[in-house]
């Protein structure tokens, strides 16, 4: 898995674009913006997502194919992409907040650490959800077919919701349990709050690893 986790930092480290781009939005957010709890959880999902386009390199021009050769198995492969997708989401998330916390001396700001620390949990688990929906269609649909694949899965989960939310209304439903419940997570202790984000994200990270096990498996090279 090490040699794969090199290969990943290394495709990260050439494309000097993409990092030059996000640096600089980062940057102009966290000494323009008063909400510094947004450009973090931006900073976080922007790198995460770099975890998806490392694919995308691995299929182009049979690359998975040779990869499949060498000493490296196909679960190996699996939990390297999900290892990789955590370190992007966490190491991201730690130095934007180390960022933030300088840029809130320099500008004479203050920063409630608690809606800090909730923002990025809930921008971690947005990432770790993201990833958990696209690799397994990436593996098993490969880069162009995987983009049409998650945009046809994305348009039937948008019409459930929006239907969902009109069939509730036309009920007579208007949400107010609903608005209960995050009035009661709302209030709930910090640590409570952080550990059923992570708790969220194990879960939600474990049964995606298994389907994209499941799937490279079955797939041929």
């Amino acid at each position: 898995m090490k040699a794969l986790l090199i290969k990943d930092w290394k495709l990260l480290m050439s494309q000097k674009q993409f990092f030059l781009v996000t640096v600089v939005i980062v940057g102009v957010f966290l000494f323009t913006s008063e909400n510094l709890a947004f450009v973090v959880s931006y900073a976080t999902i922007m790198y995460t997502i770099f975890t998806i386009s490392t694919i995308s390199y691995d299929d182009y021009h049979n690359g998975m194919s040779f990869l499949m050769t060498l000493p490296i198995s196909r679960k190996d492969y699996v939990a390297e992409k999900y290892t990789f997708g955590i370190f992007m989401g966490g190491g991201t998330a730690a130095v934007v907040i180390g960022a933030a916390a300088a840029v809130c001396k320099v500008r004479n700001i203050g920063i409630s650490v608690e809606e800090l620390l909730i923002s990025v949990m809930t921008a971690i688990l947005v990432s770790m959800f993201f990833l958990s929906f696209t690799i397994p269609i990436q593996l098993k649909f490969g880069a162009e077919k995987g983009r049409m694949a998650l945009m046809a899965v994305s348009m039937v989960c948008f019409v459930l919701i929006m239907g969902g939310a009109a069939l509730a209304k036309r009920m007579g439903w208007k949400g107010g349990e609903l608005g209960e419940l995050f009035g009661k997570i709302d209030k709930a202790p910090l640590g409570i709050i952080i550990g059923g984000i992570g708790a969220g994200c194990v879960c939600i990270l474990l049964v995606s690893a298994f389907l994209s096990l499941r799937v490279l498996r079955k797939r041929e090279f």
